[in-house]
């Protein structure tokens, strides 16, 4: 084989669910076709997944303080190391470059912003000094292009998948092991062809659970049954309604969620033709906003019906259980990123043709967060301000009054801690 494809090489993946996974933009992302005549069917999702979570607290680092006023955090408090130094000035320097991958451009599609809010733990009052930054330890050049990390050992997935199975009151009658050398280019080295693609766990109760190599975990169901008073599909489901079946669903899986505050929501993107595409996320809330930010953007479980509306799948994600804490590095306000973007500076796949006269301009600004990508094709775990740019309507062959949303981001660590970002360049 002279490449490969991590879903289509495991096989038996339905695409619906892929769909619903994603991360950033909400948890997904569209890839829309450059070309505006074009199907429905030919717009590519980018896929993201979930890891087994376990019941600690993500500490960026023991020592590390800040602290909360009533107005939110103090802009004058930085995080400190255990010496009570500040930040720490020998902290290494990253790679911020946004790798996209497929065809096609990054957005959302929706008649009005609001359509895709969500509750972001992040808003425009907090004044952070400095983030925690992490490296991806399954992250590898060789199998970036094909989407998928491999890190843990054959053992340790095994010991999740018996931990999933404890936590869903099930047993696991038989298991199936996939290593990259079953599916990979020979041409690779041979420490990366022995490590575990995915470990696959046949249980009892007709459920499925695939661990995959960096961690993420995949929970099929084939005969769960959604009470009919509970509305749960991709299209028409109103929010109020994704609202109740997501707190029955979080309360049905508290035990293997392992939430103390869990923290549900719904939104849904559209199709050219204006359908609805509805996705469903829970994350844990606790009273740090930067674990909360982290939770919202690495530590999170999404549930995806079937055509019945009965659940299918599970995915429960857990980016940093295969990431090395690399320190707190000094960021940028919204306000800086904003003007770095309007004057050029980002990362996009967004053509430059499908701009409003060509260029991003302030009042073409819809939305902007603060979040982790939990791409497997980045070495890095780090924040970017990402925004929503309304986009020429001209441009799209959509149904009358659908809007387009380009995404675009913005390194949050400064410049001078990037090799790669560099405010006099245009990157898309």
């Amino acid at each position: 084989m002279t490449g490969f494809d991590i879903y289509s090489a495991i096989g038996g993946t339905d695409e619906k669910f892929l769909e619903e996974s994603e991360s950033p933009c909400k948890r997904k992302t569209d890839l829309l076709p450059i070309v505006s005549a074009v199907s429905v069917a030919a717009s590519i999702a980018i896929i993201a997944a979930g890891s087994f979570l376990t019941t600690r607290v993500i500490d960026p680092q023991p020592g590390v303080t800040y602290e909360i006023t009533t107005a939110g955090i103090n802009s004058e408090t930085a995080f400190t190391d255990d010496a009570g130094g500040g930040i720490r000035q020998d902290i290494e320097k990253i790679d911020s470059a946004v790798s996209f991958g497929g065809m096609g451009f990054e957005g959302l599609m929706a008649y009005d912003i609001s359509e895709l809010s969500t509750p972001e733990p992040w808003n425009a009052e907090m004044k952070l000094d400095s983030l925690p930054v992490y490296r991806d330890l399954s992250y590898s050049a060789e199998l970036s292009s094909a989407g998928c990390a491999v890190y843990l050992s054959e053992e340790q997935l095994n010991e999740k998948a018996e931990n999933i199975a404890a936590l869903l009151d099930t047993e696991i009658i038989s298991k199936e092991t996939t290593y990259i050398r079953d599916i990979c280019r020979d041409d690779l080295p041979e420490e990366i062809k022995n490590s575990v693609l995915c470990l696959d766990a046949k249980c009892s109760g007709s459920i499925t659970v695939t661990v995959y190599g960096e961690g993420r975990i995949r929970i099929l169901f084939e005969n769960s049954k959604t009470p009919p008073e509970y509305r749960f599909t991709y299209h028409n489901t109103t929010a109020e309604k994704a609202e109740e079946v997501l707190a029955r669903l979080s309360e049905e899986f508290s035990d293997l969620l392992q939430y103390d505050d869990p923290v549900c929501y719904s939104y849904a993107d559209r199709t050219f033709s204006g359908e609805e595409n509805r996705s469903y996320y829970v994350y844990n809330k606790s009273e740090d906003p930067v674990q909360d930010i982290l939770n919202f953007s690495l530590t999170y479980a999404s549930f995806a019906p079937n055509d019945r509306g009965d659940l299918m799948c599970i995915w429960l994600n857990d980016s940093l259980c295969s990431a090395e804490y690399m320190g707190n590095y000094p960021v940028i306000s919204a306000d800086e990123a904003e003007s770095l973007l309007l004057n050029g500076r980002y990362y996009s796949s967004v053509p430059d043709d499908y701009l409003r006269n060509g260029t991003v301009s302030a009042d073409d600004i819809a939305k902007t967060e603060l979040v982790y990508r939990d791409s497997s094709r980045e070495e890095y775990y780090q924040p970017y301000y990402r925004f929503y740019v309304e986009l020429d309507s001209g441009k799209s062959d959509s149904a009358d009054g659908l809007k387009t949303f380009g995404i675009f981001y913005v390194p949050a660590v400064k410049a001078e801690y990037l090799n790669d970002f560099n405010v006099n360049i245009t990157f898309n």
